[in-house]
């Protein structure tokens, strides 16, 4: 890859825009994690989410639109995204032109947005009818993932929309931002402990395969100490070891996005590959640096 085309890309990893055409609820996204385009469902229009993550690119300070969930709407928007991209790739869209083909291959359909997916109550209709999708458009390799940060998988309904999800080789990636409840309560602003969190993921990686994802990033210009990152990777073997076939990946990230906060800033990337080193030294499972 040309180093202009290293740039274009990176250019389309920073951009996470909800928007496509006039969509309101499916939109086309060059992941970094999913390695290619993902296209999203943005199910939390209303900005609803059980988390104030201080990384977080979206505006909460801004009301979301209170609409009602759409199955239709969504039935429509994908198909007419699927169409566009049968016919030129999405050539046309503002994201992929530079980029290379390789890079524009869809890679997934992806529940997520701008809140906490499962907080909605059609949440197992919606994976129900994903799952439906997903076999009628056996043509295009693709998976279906769930972007969760954890608060309510523990949840009969939500587990039924799991099951749907993962039917097809569908994957849960959740979220785990923290070793400490202290670090973890500073980064995600949420009302959880990170110890329920913790007990909702080794409740869904033993039915479920699951990528963990881990934002490290300086808060208050403060780097994660020796002692947070050891907590981390201890709460990780023990998740590791409930089902250790389904734990696919330890996803470790850092900032490329705008926060709409100064509060946070991005590490060294050899701070995460550190921290990946001390991941396999207790686990044989896959660590991915992006």
């Amino acid at each position: 890859m040309s180093s202009s085309e290293k740039e274009e890309l990176k250019k389309a990893w920073a951009d996470h825009s909800r928007l496509w055409k006039k969509n309101r609820w499916v939109y086309p996204v060059i992941s970094r994690r999913a390695g290619g385009l993902s296209i999203g469902i943005n199910v939390n229009p209303d900005k609803r989410c059980s988390f104030n993550c201080l990384y977080c690119q979206v505006d909460r300070k801004t009301p979301g639109e209170n609409i009602p969930f759409d199955l239709e709407q969504i039935k429509a928007e994908l198909e007419n995204l699927f169409n566009a991209y049968a016919q030129n790739g999405l050539i046309d869209f503002a994201n992929l032109k530079e980029l290379p083909k390789a890079d524009r291959q869809i890679k997934d359909i992806s529940v997520s947005g701008d809140g906490e997916p499962t907080l909605i109550p059609e949440f197992k209709i919606l994976s129900r009818f994903l799952l439906d999708f997903q076999m009628q458009h056996a043509g295009t390799p693709l998976k279906l993932v769930l972007i969760t940060n954890a608060t309510r998988l523990h949840l009969p309904e939500v587990r039924e929309g799991l099951a749907c999800l993962t039917e097809n080789a569908g994957e849960i990636w959740t979220k785990l931002d923290g070793g400490s409840d202290a670090w973890f309560k500073r980064i995600s602003d949420s009302p959880y402990s990170l110890d329920k969190i913790q007990e909702n993921i080794e409740m869904t990686v033993r039915n479920f395969p699951i990528r963990i994802q881990t934002m490290l990033c300086k808060v208050d210009n403060e780097i994660p100490s020796e002692q947070e990152i050891e907590l981390y990777t201890e709460r990780v073997k023990t998740i590791y070891e409930k089902n250790p076939e389904n734990l696919l990946e330890v996803q470790l990230y850092g900032l490329i996005r705008e926060p709409n906060t100064t509060r946070v800033a991005p590490l060294e990337k050899s701070f995460l590959e550190n921290v990946a080193r001390k991941i396999r030294e207790k686990i044989p499972a896959e660590v991915g640096v992006y």
